[in-house]
C-alpha cells in the first residue's frame, strides 16, 4: 500500500545530493520528472474541455505562460504543452457551471505550481495553500513569484510539518494525481489533518494505477465518511491512461 511513494523518496534523495538551481527545472527529470509531462499540447483533453464549456477552456489557454524552467533549452518552450493541457481539461470541468466561491483552497502535492498559474483571474479565492515535499515547496515559490508576481495569496506548506486545518474551514481541496498516488497512510494522514474539513473535495486519479485495491480503499474512505459524488467523468488518456476526475461534497459540513 505505498503507492507511488518510492518515486518521491528517490527525488528528495537526489535534490539532497543535487545543485540547487531552478532556472532549468523543466529538464532536471530526477528531482521533478513526476511532475512534469513531455511532449506538446494533448488535443484529445482540450477538445473536451471545449466541450464541457468553451468560453472557460479558452480563458484558461489564455492564461500567460512565460519561460521559467526553460533555461538552455529555450528552443523547446511551448505555450500549452501536454501538462498545460491536462490542467486545462481538469479545471474547465471543476470550474464549470460553478458559482461557489472557495475562499479557502488548499492543494495537496502541487506540482511546480502550474495549476496555481492557470488560476489566476479565472478560479475565485482569497487564499491558496500547497501542501508538499519540501524542495517542490521551493519550486512552487520560485516558479509562482516569477509568472504571477504577487503570490501574497498563497502559503507553501511542508508535508512534514503536520499541518492541521480543524480550526481553518476549507471551501476546497484539490488532490489531482497526487492524493491517488500516495501510501495509504499518508492519504489517511491527510484525511484526518485536512480533508475532513474541507467542504469540497477534487480529486483526480488513474483507476489502476498505483493499484485498483489501493485505489479502492482510499475511495472507501471517502465514501464511508460522508463525502457525496457532485460530479464525475471518466475518459482514456492518449497515452492509454483511464482517468476519473471526481468532485466530492463533505456532507458532514453545513
Amino acid at each position: 500500500m505505498d503507492g507511488f511513494k518510492q518515486f518521491f523518496v528517490d527525488a528528495e534523495a537526489a535534490y539532497n545530493t543535487s545543485e540547487k538551481k531552478l532556472e532549468n527545472f523543466r529538464y532536471r527529470r530526477n528531482l521533478y520528472g513526476f511532475c512534469i509531462n513531455e511532449g506538446g499540447i494533448d488535443q484529445q483533453s482540450i477538445d473536451y474541455a471545449m466541450k464541457i464549456n468553451r468560453d472557460l477552456c479558452s480563458s484558461f489557454m489564455k492564461q500567460p505562460k512565460s519561460l521559467v524552467g526553460y533555461k538552455d533549452n529555450e528552443e523547446k518552450y511551448l505555450p500549452i504543452d501536454d501538462l498545460d493541457s491536462k490542467h486545462i481539461s481538469q479545471l474547465t470541468f471543476l470550474m464549470n457551471n460553478n458559482s461557489i466561491k472557495y475562499n479557502q483552497i488548499v492543494e495537496i502535492g502541487g506540482g511546480f505550481g502550474n495549476m496555481a498559474r492557470l488560476s489566476k483571474n479565472i478560479v475565485p479565492y482569497n487564499q491558496w495553500d500547497i501542501i508538499d515535499i519540501p524542495h517542490m515547496s521551493e519550486l512552487q515559490k520560485y516558479y509562482l513569484e516569477n509568472e504571477i508576481k504577487d503570490i501574497s495569496n498563497f502559503r507553501f506548506l511542508s508535508a512534514y510539518s503536520n499541518t492541521n486545518y480543524s480550526n481553518l474551514p476549507i471551501d476546497l481541496v484539490i488532490g489531482t494525481h497526487s492524493l491517488s498516488e500516495f501510501a495509504l497512510d499518508d492519504f489517511l494522514n491527510y484525511f484526518n489533518n485536512v480533508i475532513k474539513y474541507t467542504k469540497y473535495l477534487y480529486l483526480g486519479y488513474q483507476t489502476f494505477n498505483p493499484s485498483v485495491d489501493l485505489i479502492q480503499r482510499k475511495l472507501d474512505c471517502l465514501l464511508s465518511n460522508g463525502f457525496v459524488v457532485e460530479k464525475t467523468i471518466n475518459y482514456i488518456e492518449k497515452q492509454g491512461g483511464n482517468v476519473t476526475y471526481t468532485v466530492f461534497k463533505n456532507t458532514c459540513l453545513p
